[in-house]
């Protein structure tokens, strides 16, 4: 039996395909030829703009067309997700299912392995998996959240059924200890939106009482939070925990603008005034590095609001920024507002880009 394992096309929320990939290998032989696979899986799937899932779509295509007679299918990744009402992406899901012949939830791995051979992998479990991903000697990943409550008026989750979904505490402090009698020095926190950890299970923000136990273990030294969110971080005054932790050394979340107008539009859930406070205060004892991702050319940005954006981020002085072209899609709500050129949105992403290298802050332009 052989194995074709389709490319990766998705974030970081798609985290498991190595799992997937280390399990089979040692069952099956991997192919790189569509043709000769007895067993395709597509793994990573992407939809959050409209463009990744015609991407995604045209691609999964490509491999149907190439499949030879009797092959099964198994497919994962976001486009598994639910879809809100809209013809056009129910009609996606409907073409999926007469396609593919196993559709997978997103980040199941022992299911999609039971499905592939019920004798060899029935009795994985999702913690052999675990939410803990090894990265070197020094550092580990851990996937403590997955989805997102807010409604960003450029985000998928306005398209797409995106629920939040928490690990239980107990199994979060669990490997967190695993990690700490490892001597794991470096460990990263990550989440669609690590700032709502919890409140899916417990009704509260639990993020606050994590950082409170890793403060705690001796061997953990610096703890890295990816996919913050400020809005949920202000609202709920998380600034004194995160001030007062000498472990944390980063926050890695999304401004978006620095235009209280284009913020209000985004439905970002913060100002700008707020969120210099925010970060003004974290800094108070030791100070935070931050990783920032901001919007180039959404609807309706002026020069002005770009100038005001600049000016808020000399403001909270990032180590790095990520500028982010926007992309539009019928299916999102700012698709309503007035759109910019792409040639505008490639200016404004060109003064961002150049004014920021200038300061000497590290720069992404996607």
């Amino acid at each position: 039996m052989k194995v074709f394992m389709g490319s990766k096309n998705s974030c970081n929320l798609n985290y498991q395909q190595e799992a997937i990939y280390d399990q089979l290998s040692q069952f099956f032989d991997y192919t790189p030829n569509v043709s000769d696979a007895d067993i395709i899986v597509i793994p990573e799937t992407c939809c959050c703009t409209q463009s990744n899932l015609e991407y995604t779509l045209n691609y999964i295509n490509s491999i149907i067309k190439e499949k030879k007679e009797g092959a099964k299918t198994y497919l994962t990744g976001c486009i598994t997700r639910d879809f809100k009402d809209n013809k056009f992406l129910a009609n996606v899901q409907a073409w999926l299912k007469d396609n593919i012949d196993f559709i997978i939830p997103q980040n199941q791995p022992n299911l999609l392995l039971k499905l592939i051979s019920e004798d060899i992998f029935g009795n994985l479990d999702i913690n052999d998996f675990g939410m803990a991903t090894r990265n070197d000697e020094n550092s580990a990943s851990m996937y403590i959240s997955n989805g997102c409550l807010n409604n960003c008026s450029f985000c998928k989750v306005t398209f797409q059924n995106y629920p939040l979904k928490s690990v239980p505490l107990n199994e979060l402090k669990e490997i967190i200890s695993i990690l700490n009698d490892e001597k794991y020095s470096n460990i990263y926190l990550k989440g669609t939106n690590i700032c709502q950890y919890g409140l899916d299970i417990y009704n509260d923000y639990m993020l606050p009482e994590v950082i409170s136990y890793i403060d705690k273990k001796e061997n953990i030294k610096r703890v890295y939070l990816i996919g913050f969110s400020f809005k949920d971080a202000i609202k709920n005054d998380f600034q004194s925990v995160i001030a007062n932790s000498d472990k944390v050394v980063e926050l890695n979340g999304s401004l978006e603008s620095g235009s209280d107008r284009l913020l209000e539009l985004i439905r970002k859930g913060f100002t700008s005034e707020e969120i210099i406070n925010f970060v003004q205060n974290i800094r108070k004892r030791n100070y935070k590095n931050l990783y920032l991702n901001i919007i180039a050319g959404f609807p309706t940005e002026t020069l002005e609001d770009v100038k005001i954006t600049l000016d808020v981020l000399k403001q909270l002085d990032p180590y790095e920024v990520d500028i982010c072209k926007y992309t539009n899609s019928e299916f999102i709500d700012s698709n309503r507002y007035e759109q910019l050129s792409p040639d505008k949105i490639q200016y404004h992403a060109r003064i961002y880009g150049k004014t920021l290298q200038k300061r000497n802050v590290k720069v992404n332009i996607k």
